[in-house]
């Protein structure tokens, strides 16, 4: 059964609806994301429906040659990263209006982490190594697919 949230960026310019499964919060620890949040990780929490207003404000960073990350022109706050062209998004929870029952469930790219960052007991945790790995066989079976 989905859980349906809502949420929006700083200025009020992008609100969210999203529906989520669980309650699960990833960390990502990669470079990429430790720029874009500004030094920790991207806290993120996955959309299996989301839907937007004020698109008009909604920019976006293709960072890759799959993901794209996005945020609002206006105020600046990171929304929400995902595949190019899929509809699932991981969403940052602080845009949540109510944060009630998430938990910290993984971290991923730990062994890019900063430093003073501490990781999370009791979440599951994969490297970099891991993580493009999985990547590739997705893209793979994907293109298999056609």
């Amino acid at each position: 059964m989905s859980d349906i949230r809502t949420g929006r960026c700083l200025c009020g310019s992008v609100t969210l609806r999203i529906a989520v499964q669980g309650g699960g919060v990833s960390a990502c620890h990669c470079s990429q994301c430790r720029r874009w949040t500004g030094g920790g990780p991207l806290y993120s929490i996955r959309a299996d429906v989301l839907e937007t207003t004020g698109e008009a404000a909604i920019a976006s960073y293709r960072h890759s040659g799959w993901g794209e990350r996005t945020f609002c022109g206006t105020c600046g706050t990171t929304l929400y990263w995902r595949m190019q062209g899929r509809p699932v998004a991981y969403v940052a929870p602080g845009l949540l209006d109510d944060q009630d029952g998430l938990t910290m469930e993984s971290e991923i790219f730990v062994d890019q982490r900063a430093p003073w960052m501490q990781l999370v007991d009791g979440t599951s945790r994969t490297t970099e190594a891991e993580e493009l790995a999985e990547l590739e066989a997705f893209l793979e079976k994907e293109k298999a697919d056609g």
